[in-house]
């Protein structure tokens, strides 16, 4: 058998493994769907900057051990397929450091010795916490000590003003969460008295969800309408983030649309998380066409770093490649697209 990819060599360790993308949101990648991407079979569904950006949990079952954890960052080449090559370089520095059990006890010096292998990095301590509390629910594992206070604050019996002694830890605990303890509605009940700071860390927690329900959904599309009437432009693009991955795709459509109409077209930020969080909702191509005429209408220096950003995802690849043919397009499009290309020849 071949040792080349990551998943060969994790079935030769007699490991059973599961895939989180951490690159845009907390994700699970199903195994198959992996082993396709190691195999060089598909693209990297969620690619940035070149980069996939992963946790890869792995375990074995028969010695009972415990789940360990590898943060790993796999080059991409120029078509989104996953360098094989990273990856034999990563598995032969691994089996140089560990042997071939790979759930031995690791020595301090060991793990000084991974942790600077050049293809893992160190997830931010958001994006941690949200990973650690989705792998704990998936686990059946019990929460951390943060959920039972932020559940309670949500449950409305402490005054909304006392948030500031609750961790992030707890609010990914809640996030992650959403199908016990009566928490999708503690969280509608909660949304119109929750003071902004709370509610943006609520919204950075939701973003990676998909079990949130309809009724949450079409109340936070409401709260982000009523927080931008109120000139809270920050809250109401993380209010817009915080259903990206909801199931009712539907809402997210809707408050997009909506929000084109708003003054949020002149925030950069809301680009950059339309992008970063939503390109699935701009797999509709009259939506597509919509964001890039108001990018470059109103923020033409990032046409090209968002155009490079959207055109590497694989299901958007085709479609934002057939906004460049379009003859309907605006003078600023058209501006903006000649500049891409004139980028282009110069890097060339």
């Amino acid at each position: 058998m071949s040792m080349n990819t990551l998943t060969n060599f994790l079935e030769q360790a007699q490991c059973q493994y599961r895939i989180y993308d951490l690159g845009r949101i907390v994700q699970k990648v199903s195994n198959s769907e992996f082993k396709k991407v190691a195999d060089n079979e598909q693209a990297y569904p969620y690619p940035i900057q070149q980069h996939a950006f992963i946790a890869l949990t792995f375990w074995q079952v028969a010695a009972q051990k415990e789940h360990f954890v590898w943060f790993l960052k796999m080059p991409l080449d120029e078509q989104g397929l996953m360098k094989i090559t990273a990856q034999t370089s990563f598995i032969r520095m691994i089996v140089e450091a560990m042997g071939e059990d790979l759930t031995a006890k690791i020595s301090d010096k060991l793990q000084e010795r991974l942790a600077s292998n050049p293809f893992v990095f160190k997830p931010s301590a958001e994006k941690l916490a949200i990973f650690n509390a989705n792998i704990n629910s998936a686990f059946i594992r019990p929460a951390s000590s943060f959920y039972p206070s932020v559940q309670n604050y949500f449950s409305g019996e402490e005054d909304w003003q006392q948030w500031k002694t609750l961790g992030f830890q707890g609010f990914a605990d809640l996030a992650a969460r959403l199908n016990y303890d009566n928490n999708q509605q503690k969280i509608i009940n909660a949304l119109d008295h929750l003071p902004e700071q709370p509610l943006q860390t609520l919204c950075l927690c939701l973003e990676n969800q998909s079990d949130i329900n309809t009724e949450l959904a079409e109340k936070i599309t409401q709260q982000a309408t009523k927080r931008l009437q109120l000139g809270q432009d920050t809250t109401a693009v993380l209010l817009l983030r915080a259903i990206a991955s909801a199931n009712a795709q539907g809402m997210t459509k809707q408050l997009l649309n909506e929000q084109f109409s708003s003054t949020l077209v002149h925030q950069a930020d809301w680009y950059i998380t339309i992008a970063g969080r939503c390109w699935a909702q701009l797999e509709d191509e009259t939506l597509l066409n919509r964001y890039f005429e108001a990018l470059a209408t109103h923020h033409q220096a990032l046409f090209p770093q968002l155009f490079a950003d959207l055109v590497a995802i694989p299901a958007l690849r085709d479609k934002v490649l057939k906004q460049l043919r379009l003859t309907a397009r605006s003078p600023a499009l058209s501006q903006a697209i000649g500049l891409l290309f004139s980028g282009l020849k110069e890097n060339t």
